[in-house]
């Protein structure tokens, strides 16, 4: 099995297609995704319904909190999330809520960098509990340009984040994890590359043996 863990980005627009899909992939992938565009078209029904077919499996609700933290957390942990996330944006009083809600609840959260993010603002939800910071692509270039979350990325290798890790998201598709051969991420966040292939568990495979050839090579060092 790949050390970087795969998760499964069901950005559909229905909860049937959203099972039909994490259903085929599910032994070749490590985490589900219900995400935003789910979660505004079908609301929490679709948070319940993939817990209700996968009991066991991490499920992140990609519900990107700005306000209210508590509140949309409790909401989405109730409806069987494991994960809630916050935009980084919102500010620790929005985190801190979150937070609390998942302590309440036995869950994670989970921050999204935003634009102008700092060290020190990682560090703070490191320290204050946050298990996962997301590195989120801007769709601006393709993946052997994107030296923007290569830096990004190069960024959160040097701060001590203690046993929280690093999500890569956002457009990524077969081929491109070998552009990002320093392997300072341990989840990567896959969506239409499998959502909308025709056989999804196949999609997913090819994606997870992309990542164990880049991790043996000897420029790959999956942070743990």
């Amino acid at each position: 099995m790949s050390a970087v863990q795969v998760q499964l980005a069901l950005d559909t627009r229905t909860t049937a297609e959203a099972l039909a899909v994490a259903t085929a992939a599910a032994d070749a992938i490590d985490v589900i995704e219900a995400g935003t565009v789910l979660c505004l078209s079908e609301g929490f029904h679709a948070v319940r319904a993939l817990r209700a077919e996968f009991p066991d499996a991490p499920i992140v609700a990609d519900i990107r909190i700005a306000r209210a933290g508590r509140k949309f957390a409790d909401l989405a942990f109730s409806a069987g999330a494991s994960r809630v996330t916050v935009v980084g944006e919102s500010g620790m009083t929005v985190i801190s809520g979150a937070l609390a809600s998942a302590q309440s609840h036995g869950g994670e959260v989970e921050v999204e960098l935003g634009e102008n993010w700092t060290e020190d603002e990682v560090r703070k939800w490191v320290d204050s509990g946050v298990s996962h910071i997301i590195a989120h692509r801007s769709g601006s270039f393709r993946a052997e340009d994107d030296d923007e979350i290569r830096t990004t990325l190069e960024r959160l290798e040097s701060v001590d984040r203690g046993t929280a890790r690093v999500t890569l998201a956002g457009g990524l598709g077969l081929g491109d994890l070998a552009y990002f051969p320093r392997g300072n991420f341990d989840v990567v966040a896959i969506g239409s590359t499998i959502v909308k292939a025709d056989d999804p568990r196949a999609a997913a495979q090819s994606l997870r043996t992309e990542l164990q050839q880049a991790e043996r090579s000897s420029q790959w060092q999956p942070t743990m």
